[in-house]
């Protein structure tokens, strides 16, 4: 067997490999309840397979179907806005504030709650935000949930499991989207695709959905996944960010696309898909429209 891990770039292979359930992920034991971050990914669906992936993945999946996308961008872009004096906390991180807030956290509480879902981030998902690796961040990372579990009223672990695990998938990926969009704002990359800045073109002629588009295609938020191959359990890194930049990974901008947007891979696909796609755009979309209007 080969450490070598193998590298999978081109858009129609990655989708085949998310789609066959004999690639798996690395699960994560789960011991007994303690609020520490060791006990939160043993805890939600993103770390296991089978039946138990399923179960754990609907029980956020009908977290999210209780939440608006539409109001959410609304009041992402209030809280975004410049109008509110002083800013409750950077904006790259508003999309977190919101979500927090609609998952139970009291709005008075909402930067507390949003430092709190920071300090857990880099060891939920180490290697995936800025910061220190898991190792070093363990203590801050267990305070944090330990802060997190009162502002969202101490539920019941299955519950805090869901919630903690939302927000902290969340963290990295939406402020590296809202950061992404912004620097693409400032550059200004032309509509057609290419990283060459369209000096002619003024950057408030740019749509929220253009700068997403931009910033998804090719600066995206989660550059590669990683799966095991069935049998010799080589690990299979997916290149996303690579994928993005062939002319075959999304549809034409002109045609429909499923759904009504085109399907990033930066979300991952099939069976194991993120399931707060939606939410995300729509509050990164609310905090961009305020940051650059």
């Amino acid at each position: 067997m080969t450490s070598d891990p193998l590298v999978v770039s081109r858009p129609a292979e990655i989708r085949a490999v998310l789609a066959d359930s004999r690639f798996t992920v690395d699960p994560v034991p789960r011991p007994p309840f303690a609020l520490t971050v060791a006990w939160l990914r043993g805890a939600v669906g993103r770390f296991t397979e089978g039946s138990m992936h399923a179960e754990r993945r609907a029980a956020g999946v009908a977290v999210l179907a209780e939440l608006d996308p539409g109001a959410l961008r609304a009041e992402a872009f209030r809280l975004a806005s410049r109008d509110i004096a002083p800013a409750p906390c950077p904006p790259e991180q508003v999309p977190v504030l919101v979500l927090a807030i609609a998952l139970g956290v009291r709005a008075e509480d909402g930067p507390s709650a949003v430092r709190a879902v920071a300090a857990i981030a880099p060891a939920y998902l180490p290697g995936v935000g800025a910061g220190p690796g898991e190792e070093e961040s363990r203590d801050v990372a267990d305070q944090g949930l330990v802060e997190l579990s009162r502002l969202l009223g101490d539920p019941s672990s299955e519950r805090l499991a869901v919630l903690a695990g939302l927000l902290a998938q969340a963290y990295a990926p939406t402020v590296a989207l809202v950061r992404g969009a912004l620097a693409a704002a400032a550059t200004r990359f032309p509509a057609g695709g290419g990283t060459t800045p369209a000096k002619s073109r003024p950057a408030e002629a740019w749509s929220v959905e253009e700068l997403l588009d931009e910033t998804l295609r090719h600066d995206p938020p989660v550059r590669t996944l990683r799966r095991r191959t069935p049998g010799d359990g080589r690990i299979v890194v997916l290149d996303v960010t690579e994928a993005g930049r062939d002319p075959q990974a999304l549809p034409d901008r002109d045609l429909p696309r499923a759904g009504g947007e085109a399907e990033y891979l930066t979300f991952g696909a099939g069976p194991r898909a993120c399931p707060g796609r939606h939410v995300a755009l729509a509050l990164a979309a609310g905090t961009i429209e305020a940051a650059t209007r």
